[in-house]
């Protein structure tokens, strides 16, 4: 029981993750904005929106 709590109680990390699931809207539209790049979405909601996949096409278009 005791390594069970020591395992439970120690600080854990992220080993591995892909960029594009790090990315909320808010985000890559403020990046976007800081940077003068011009993406085709008008603002946050617009990005929001793209964000709602169908298929994986859907998904790798927003990156």
């Amino acid at each position: 029981m005791v390594m069970k709590h020591l395992i439970q109680t120690l600080p854990k990390a992220e080993l591995h993750v892909h960029i594009e699931g790090t990315f909320e809207p808010e985000l890559i539209f403020q990046i976007a904005q800081r940077n003068s790049v011009s993406i085709p979405y008008a603002n946050v909601d617009e990005v929001r929106a793209a964000y709602d996949f169908h298929n994986l096409q859907s998904f790798l278009d927003i990156y």
